[in-house]
């Protein structure tokens, strides 16, 4: 060491500093939307814990970002990007997760299971539907068995590859993802077909009775068969899960992928 070199340079550390703030920013914003890891159960602080974990794992590897002041005009829009891409890439990733979401608001609807929410004398008011709470524990158990957090990571990896930082938010990202958006729309809607017309057609021949004999009971009789049915439907479609999931994810990532290297 020279006699004149300085033994702590404040500003060469925040050079380096600056390398890792950028995808941080980015990563935290994923780990906020992303499957699993945005569910309530996981905190704040272990969400900002992962985040810094994996910047620091992750940004010895990364591209060499732009030479910006960090409290500059040009620092701080390049937060903000970071951030915006994140979001995109959560979103992104949380869609198989929302297409069950559908499917479970939409069968549980059908079935009468949605008064479950206003009805909780332990919990009170659940934000999510009872039917949808079971898909998601066994989506969860299947996110970890295909390795999902791992290609979360490698997800994250890429994005820094192909969308660096500074790159800029292009038309072509935004377009992909409110189309990436309608195909969960979509997928929900062919998922959850079988059930809902095998429902609509219980309730279409309830109402039939209803109109043959007025003085039937139909909300005695008709609530219990419509769950009954319901339920008789999930157990028959559910061996099928598995199979719906991965081939959902397989398609998501094939989109994310074409949105990258857009």
């Amino acid at each position: 060491m020279g006699t004149t070199e300085a033994l702590f340079d404040a500003n060469r550390l925040l050079l380096q500093a600056q390398a890792y703030w950028w995808p941080f920013c980015r990563i935290l914003a994923v780990l906020t939307l992303a499957p699993v890891f945005s569910h309530s159960a996981v905190s704040i602080r272990i969400r900002v814990l992962l985040a810094l974990a994996l910047t620091l794992a992750l940004g010895g590897a990364l591209p060499a970002p732009p030479t910006l002041e960090a409290l500059s005009l040009a620092g701080i829009l390049a937060t903000l990007e970071q951030l915006a891409f994140g979001v995109m890439l959560g979103l992104a990733l949380q869609l198989v997760f929302t297409v069950y979401s559908v499917i479970g608001e939409t069968i549980s609807t059908q079935m009468g299971m949605s008064m479950a929410r206003y009805n909780d004398p332990q919990n009170g008011v659940s934000s999510s539907s009872v039917l949808y709470q079971v898909y998601y524990t066994m989506l969860v158990l299947m996110f970890f068995a295909i390795d999902g957090h791992l290609v979360l990571i490698s997800v994250l990896y890429q994005s820094f590859i192909f969308w660096p930082i500074g790159a800029g938010i292009h038309f072509t990202g935004l377009t992909s993802t409110l189309q990436a958006l309608s195909w969960a729309l979509s997928a929900a809607v062919m998922v959850s077909l079988p059930l809902v017309f095998c429902m609509t057609l219980v309730l279409f021949g309830f109402g039939l009775l209803n109109r043959i004999s007025p003085a039937m009971n139909l909300f005695a009789l008709g609530f219990p068969i419509a769950i009954l049915t319901g339920w008789i439907g999930i157990f028959l479609t559910l061996p099928n899960l598995a199979e719906t999931y991965l081939l959902l994810t397989r398609q998501m990532l094939d989109n994310l992928n074409e949105v990258l290297r857009s």
